[in-house]
C-alpha cells in the first residue's frame, strides 16, 4: 500500500501540457490529486479540499497571479498551514524573495527536473508533517500544563486554608472537597482513628448520606481501608463488591485508598486515618498525578491535624498555667477568690451579648469567648508584686501607694509576657497579657498604665475593665460598702464614652438582668479596686 495515497496535492497550473505531466508522475509516485488553471479556482478547490500542498505556477491569467494567490491563501487561518511550491520561469533573485515572502516553501525555476520536484515535495511534505506533529505536541503540552497549573492552584488554595482551619472538622471538610475538584470522583470518605472503639470512624463523605456516614466504621485490619491503615501505604486498586459465594470481586480500576500519617508520634499512634477515593465522573482509573494529588492532600491534612493536636496540647498547658496562677492571688488578698470567679462569669455573660448582636460580633468568636472565661480571672495577677501592707490596707490610699497599686497592670504584662516567650503562639496566653496589661485603661484615654484611647485598648481588656469595675461597685469592700445593682447601672451608664467604650455599656444594659442574678448568688468579699477609688 503506498504511503501517500492519502495525501491530495492541488497543482495550480495554466498550461494544459505540464499541468497533465506534473499530475501524472505525483499520481505516479502515489499522490492523489487536484487541478486549477487560475488563483479564483486555486482558492476555491483549496477551501472546499483542504490539500496536503499546492504546486503553485506565478504566471497564472486573469488579472492575478501565483504570487498574489499564495498570499491569499495564507491570508486564510483555515488555509495557511498548507505548504507551496512556486513554479516560475524567472530565476532572478528579486523572484525567489518575492514568493519566499508571499508565504510559499520552496520556489523551482523551469524548466526543472520531475525528479528534482518530487524531492522536493518529499522534502516539504515531511518538514509539514513535522510541523503538524509539532503543534500537536505543543497542544498536548498546553492542556498538560494547564492542568498541572489547575492542580497546583487548588493545591495552593487548600495549603492556605488548611493554614487558617480552626477545627479538626475544617480539615476534614477541606480534604475531601479538594479531593474531588483534583479528580472529579462522586464518592469521597475520610475515617479517623477511634482510639476509644479501637477502629476507624467515618468522618467526613461526599457522596454517602449523613446518617448513613454517622454509623461507617471498619475495623483496623479490616478490608482495603484497614491493611492501608495498618501498613502506612497508598494502594491504588480495583473497586469491589460482592461477588459469587459472597467473596469481594475487583470490578474495575477505580479506587484510591491513602493514609493520614502524624509526624509527632513514631510507632503505630502515628496513623491518624485513611481517604478513600472511587466513582471518578467519566470512569476509568485514576491517573498517577491524580494519586500523588491525593496524597499531598492527606499528608498536608495530616500537618495540619498536628499542628491543631499540638495547639491544643499547648492551649491545655496554658489554661492549666492561667488556673493555677490566677489564683496565687488569693494568697495575698482573701478577697479575691470569688471576685475572680465572677468576673469570668460576667465577662462570658457580655461577651455572648457583644457577639450576638453588636458591632464587634465579628470579632468575638466561640473560641474568644473560650479564652475570654479562663483569661478574665488574670486580670490583677500582678497584684502577687505589690507589698502586702497595701493591698490589704484598710483605707484609702496615699497617692505613693496607689502609684505603687497602678504598677499591678505593668507586673502581670512582664510576668505573662515571659510565658509567651517559651511557648510561641497562644491566643489564650496574649489575651491574658492584654487584660492584665489594659484593663484599667479607659476609652477618653484617662486610664493608665499607657493612657490608650478609643480601640486602642484590646477588646478584651475593655469588656474585662466593665466587668471588674461592675463587680467592685456591687461587691463589699474593706474600704467601702456595696452598692445595689441599679446604682452600679447608672454609675456605668454614665461613664459611656468615658471610662467605657460605648457599644460594650450598650450590650450591657441589654444583659444586665443576668449580671445581677450573678451578682445575687455571691457575696464573698471582693478583692479589687472599686471603680470610685481610682
Amino acid at each position: 500500500m503506498n504511503s501517500h495515497a492519502s495525501e491530495h496535492i492541488l497543482v495550480v497550473e495554466d498550461d494544459a501540457e505540464l499541468r497533465f505531466i506534473l499530475m501524472a508522475h505525483l499520481q505516479a509516485a502515489g499522490f492523489r490529486t487536484l487541478e486549477a488553471t487560475t488563483a479564483a479556482q486555486a482558492y476555491a478547490v483549496a477551501s472546499e479540499a483542504m490539500p496536503d500542498m499546492i504546486i503553485m505556477d506565478v504566471g497564472l491569467p486573469g488579472g492575478v497571479d501565483g504570487i498574489a494567490a499564495t498570499r491569499t491563501i495564507k491570508s486564510d487561518n483555515k488555509l495557511e498551514h498548507i505548504p507551496i511550491i512556486m513554479l516560475t520561469g524567472h530565476s532572478r533573485t528579486e523572484d525567489v524573495v518575492h514568493g519566499l515572502e508571499a508565504g510559499a516553501q520552496e520556489y523551482l525555476c523551469k524548466p526543472f527536473e520531475l525528479a528534482e520536484l518530487l524531492a522536493r515535495v518529499h522534502t516539504v511534505l515531511k518538514l509539514s508533517h513535522a510541523r503538524e506533529d509539532l503543534d500537536r505536541l505543543n497542544s498536548q503540552l498546553e492542556v498538560q500544563v494547564d492542568v498541572k497549573t489547575k492542580r497546583l492552584q487548588l493545591l495552593y488554595e487548600y495549603m492556605r486554608d488548611l493554614s487558617s482551619a480552626k477545627s479538626r472538622n475544617r480539615v476534614y471538610d477541606l480534604a475531601i472537597k479538594s479531593v474531588q475538584r483534583m479528580t472529579g470522583a462522586n464518592r469521597i470518605s475520610l475515617f479517623v482513628r477511634d482510639t476509644s472503639m479501637d477502629q476507624l470512624r467515618c468522618a467526613a463523605s461526599i457522596g454517602i448520606e449523613d446518617d448513613v456516614m454517622e454509623k461507617l466504621t471498619i475495623e483496623n485490619n479490616v478490608g482495603i481501608s484497614g491493611q492501608v491503615f495498618k501498613q502506612g501505604r497508598t494502594l491504588a486498586a480495583r473497586a469491589y463488591g460482592h461477588g459469587a459465594k459472597d467473596a469481594y470481586q475487583y470490578q474495575g480500576d477505580m479506587f484510591v485508598s491513602t493514609p493520614l500519617i502524624s509526624t509527632l508520634q513514631e510507632d503505630h499512634e502515628r496513623m491518624l486515618g485513611v481517604i478513600n477515593v472511587t466513582n471518578k465522573s467519566e470512569g476509568g482509573p485514576f491517573q498517577e498525578e491524580e494519586i500523588e494529588g491525593i496524597r499531598s492532600i492527606a499528608d498536608a491534612a495530616a500537618i495540619a491535624l498536628d499542628g491543631l493536636t499540638r495547639q491544643e496540647q499547648l492551649e491545655g498547658s496554658v489554661s492549666t498555667l492561667v488556673r493555677t496562677v490566677a489564683h496565687l492571688a488569693e494568697y495575698k488578698d482573701e478577697e479575691t477568690t470569688e471576685h475572680l470567679e465572677r468576673v469570668a462569669i460576667f465577662a462570658e455573660i457580655l461577651a455572648q451579648q457583644l457577639q450576638k448582636s453588636s458591632p464587634y460580633a465579628s470579632d468575638i468568636t466561640d473560641e474568644f469567648i473560650r479564652h475570654m472565661i479562663q483569661a478574665a480571672p488574670m486580670h490583677d495577677i500582678g497584684k502577687v508584686g505589690i507589698p502586702d501592707g497595701i493591698l490589704t490596707k484598710p483605707g484609702k490610699l496615699t497617692d505613693e501607694e496607689f502609684r505603687i497599686m497602678r504598677t499591678h497592670t505593668e507586673i502581670g504584662r512582664r510576668v505573662l509576657s515571659q510565658a509567651l516567650q517559651a511557648s510561641h503562639e497562644s491566643p489564650l496566653l496574649q489575651m491574658c497579657i492584654d487584660i492584665a496589661h489594659c484593663h484599667h485603661e479607659r476609652w477618653n484615654g484617662k486610664g493608665y498604665p499607657r493612657g490608650l484611647k478609643d480601640k486602642e485598648s484590646p477588646l478584651a481588656a475593655r469588656i474585662v475593665a466593665l466587668v471588674d469595675a461592675y463587680d467592685a461597685i456591687t461587691s463589699e469592700r474593706r474600704y467601702s460598702a456595696a452598692r445595689s445593682h441599679e446604682q452600679a447601672m447608672d454609675i456605668v451608664r454614665s461613664e459611656r464614652g468615658q471610662h467605657f467604650d460605648p457599644i460594650i455599656v450598650d450590650s450591657f444594659l441589654e444583659c444586665h438582668a443576668r449580671f445581677d442574678e450573678v451578682r445575687s448568688k455571691y457575696t464573698t468579699l471582693s478583692a479589687d479596686v472599686a471603680l470610685v477609688t481610682g
